[in-house]
Order: structure tokens, then sequence, then C-alpha cells
């Protein structure tokens, strides 16, 4: 969990591997593999996969890997632990494949580093095509310049999280738009509309680190304005991005507890979860943590999409991509696990953890069932009834969670089949040795697939480090005094010609 004061030495280590990977921007990875080992046979072969800490309950990734492993006579998968902090991991990663001394054959990214490692020969490009079924802008995420980098491990989608039980009026209905949450938050204060008052209103992520640039995207998004467009274009300086930030700014001083400002997930997580707001806009895995048993707020939350101008809005699409190394000594072993991690059996294992899968066919209830013995995680909890139930805009905890810790679970599997970004992947379930899966969805299930709808990524550039650390740098700067936001969207703007030119 980082704090500003240590973000200077991790974005001195983020620019510096941005530079590196900058130098060989133009390098095509997959050109400059060495030819494929061939072992001898019964030869053990060591397999080191490198992943930050798993959020989820259980940990569901790691009993993925070992499921896999344990069904291969002649590979051991060692997993290595990266810093749970995004900017830390990425660090870690880009010095380690630089120096050409880690060894390690697969490595689990962020999805805007994707681009960034292919562009700087730290990994390869996979033949064929193992993104049938996929949502299409998370397949989109594991494409440049033509050529297929990675396969989508699981993507994400921020959600609202409300308290449910405070209100007095039997018609409350959860916000859909910014202004409906302005306004909810302030009736938090009063007596007279709650049975609980709060003395703050909401609670994000706004830490100089990538929470803050996925909170300024989102914001500029709810406006209508942009900092990149579809083309890759910076469009920074316009009436509308001044509007977004004005919104992050004003809602920092008029909503938000003072240390919001140097808060991350687990942070703004803590500050739902001891009652100091109602409101918190977090990831789907936090979803078990407060639905534990002997949470506070077990039994007593909800979760929506985030709100918008007009409607529901936009998260900023996150994720992680599995990606074999440039320089795997086994990349015909990688690429296998790599294809049983995205079976509908290992992602619905994903989906029961608090993850959201890459494949359509995994939030079905008619779907494939988690492929490890007592599922993937807990869920507990249930849909509320009614028209908001069906729809999918609203989904509220049970009286009690079941599980709580760090992480989650998952197992083995058939094939995958169906057509490209957007058919939905077969629902066969899945066998591999032990018990399968309860079919019952979780109950954030149809929220989450509301959101990863209207969902939209980060921009695809090879130069992202850059672009995110000068995000960070400028609103992070900002951010205690607020004001001349047009001052703000101009120097976004000017900064970022330069840094998706690559200077």
């Amino acid at each position: 969990m980082g704090r500003s004061r240590s973000r200077s030495r991790d974005a001195a280590l983020a620019l510096a591997g941005a530079v590196l990977l900058t130098l060989c921007a133009g390098c095509d990875g997959g050109d400059r593999a060495a030819p494929d080992p061939k072992p001898s046979p019964g030869e053990e072969r060591v397999l080191r996969v490198a992943t930050a800490s798993d959020v989820s309950q259980g940990p569901v990734r790691q009993r993925l890997i070992e499921a896999w492993d344990r069904s291969q006579p002649d590979v051991r998968v060692e997993i290595v632990r990266l810093p749970a902090a995004a900017d830390d991991a990425r660090s870690q990663l880009v010095a380690a494949l630089q120096s050409g001394g880690a060894d390690y054959d697969v490595v689990n990214l962020d999805v805007p580093w994707t681009a960034e490692f292919a562009a700087g020969g730290l990994i390869r490009p996979l033949d064929g095509d193992p993104l049938h079924g996929m949502w299409g802008r998370v397949a989109d995420t594991v494409r440049f310049r033509k050529r297929i980098w990675a396969v989508p491990f699981n993507t994400d989608a921020a959600l609202l999280y409300y308290r449910k039980d405070i209100w007095k009026d039997a018609a409350w209905r959860p916000p859909t738009t910014w202004r409906e949450l302005d306004t909810a938050a302030r009736n938090a204060k009063d007596h007279r509309q709650v049975r609980q008052t709060f003395p703050y209103g909401y609670a994000t992520q706004l830490d100089s680190y990538e929470g803050l640039t996925v909170n300024a995207q989102e914001a500029v998004w709810s406006t209508g304005g942009e900092l990149v467009d579809k083309k890759g274009e910076v469009v920074a300086a316009s009436l509308d991005t001044q509007a977004g930030l004005t919104d992050l700014f004003r809602r920092f001083h008029g909503l938000m507890p003072p240390e919001a400002g140097t808060a991350d997930e687990r942070d703004s997580l803590e500050m739902f979860r001891d009652e100091k707001v109602p409101f918190m806009r977090n990831w789907p895995y936090v979803y078990n943590v407060l639905a534990a048993k002997g949470s506070k707020v077990a039994g007593k939350f909800g979760v929506v999409p985030l709100p918008g101008r007009e409607a529901n809005g936009a998260s900023v699409l996150g994720g992680q991509n599995l990606a074999v190394t440039r320089d795997s000594a086994h990349p015909e072993d990688a690429r296998r696990l790599l294809d049983f991690l995205v079976r509908p059996a290992q992602q619905r294992c994903l989906l029961e953890a608090g993850f959201a899968p890459v494949l359509k066919a995994t939030y079905e209830a008619a779907g494939p069932r988690c492929s490890l013995s007592g599922g993937g995680g807990a869920s507990g909890g249930e849909a509320t009834s009614g028209e908001e139930a069906a729809s999918g805009e609203e989904v509220t905890s049970g009286e009690e969670g079941t599980a709580s810790g760090a992480d989650g679970g998952a197992g083995s599997g058939g094939d995958r089949t169906g057509g490209a970004d957007g058919e939905q992947a077969s629902a066969a379930p899945e066998a591999g040795g032990e018990e399968a899966g309860s079919r019952e969805l979780p109950p954030w299930t149809e929220a989450l697939r509301n959101a990863l709808g209207r969902a939209r990524p980060r921009p695809v550039t090879p130069y992202y480090a850059a672009f995110t650390e000068l995000v960070q740098t400028l609103v992070h700067g900002r951010l205690d005094n607020g004001g001349d936001e047009e001052k703000l969207a101009e120097d976004l703007d000017k900064g970022l010609r330069t840094v998706m030119e690559g200077g």
C-alpha cells in the first residue's frame, strides 16, 4: 500500500523503465526470440510465472495455476510474487526483463502495459486467435501492431458501492448520475433523511498512483471529455475536459474525507467499512471483503455501475493480461498454461472469487461451473427482487458473506469454442478431477456485466508509463488547491502531446 511520500522513488523507477522501453519502442519482440529448446523426454521443466499478489478470495489465480501444474508430470510451476502496487510491480518487471536475468516464462501484466512490453521487445506475439468469446474491448487490450501479444486473464470494471439500509424513504434508489449522488451524499448527513448519519459522503482513490489516473479519466469521460481519443490523438484542452476535472476537485473538497487525497483501494474500502461514507467507488473484489462475516456492513450494502452525466457512466477497463516472455525457455508450456487459464470453467472460478472473467458466457446462469471443489470463492448474498434485479442495474449483499482473506480458487477443464468479440463461448461444464462448483451466480454479477458493457480502455500506447506519470503529477499537484482547470487541461494537452509522440 503506497503513500505519497514513497511515490517519488516509485515514480523514478517507473520513468526509468519507460525510458528503457521507449529506446526499443520500434522493436518487435517476437522476431528476436531464441529458438524453442527441446528438453529430453521425462526431463522436468520449471515454468516461472511472475504475478502480483492476488486480491480475490482464495487465492483463485494461484489455485488455478496449481491445478494445471498438477496435471503436468514433466512441468513444475514456480510463482514469483511481484509487489501488490501496480506501479511497483511494473518497475520490477521492466528492470528484470531488460536485464535478462529474471528467467520468467509468463508475466501477468496490467492491461495498459501490454503494448509497452510488446514494443519494448520483452514479450512474444502469440499464434492463432485465443480471443474467442471474450468481450470485444477486453480482446483489444492484447492487440498491438496487428498482432496478439497476450491472453486476457481477467478484466475489471469499477462499481459504486452504497449503503442500502440507512434511508428512511422506502422508495429510495441508488444514484445513476453524479447529480443524484451529490444529493444522496448530502442527505446522508441529515438525520431527517437517514437512520444513521455520516460525516462524509463518498470515497475513491486519489493518491498519486494509477488509481488517480483512472479516477481522472472517468471524471473527464462523465462530462463528455477526453484526454486521448480513439485515434490516439490528444484532445485534453477542451471545455468538457475542464468540466470533468472541476467535478473531480469539487467532489474531493465537498464529499470526501481529507485522507482521500492519499487513498488507494484498501484505504477507501476501510472508509466505507468503518462507516465514514455511504458511497464508494471500488473494484468487484471488494464485495467479498465487505460481505465477510464480522464486517460492520455485511448485509447493508449494494452495488451498481458508476454514475454518469445523464445515466450510468463508464468505468476504466481494468484487468490483467498473461504474456509469454521473449526469453522464455519453455514457450510451448507457457502457451498451454495460458490456454488453460481462459477456459470457461476456470474463468467461472474467477467470477466467484471477485474477479471479472474475460469470457461473456461465464456471466450466464446456464454457463460453466467452476472447476474447483467448492468453487472459486465465496459469494454470499442475494440479488434484490423485482425490476432492479431483472434489469441488472442493482445488486445488494446478503446478510453475511462466507469468506475473508486475500484471494480465491480454481481448476481445470476442456476446450473453449465460440465466435470472436461478443459471441459466447461454449457453456458446457468442464471436469478437472475435482467436484465442480455451483451454477449459482455471485450477487454482483449483473451489475458487473452492466458495468463491463460500458467500460472503456485506457490509451493503447507503448508510452503508457509516461502517460500515467504525467496525469498523476499534474492532477495530484492541483488536488489540494483545485481551481484553474483551464490551465490544467492545457498543461495536460501540451504534456500528453509530447508523451504520445515518445518524447
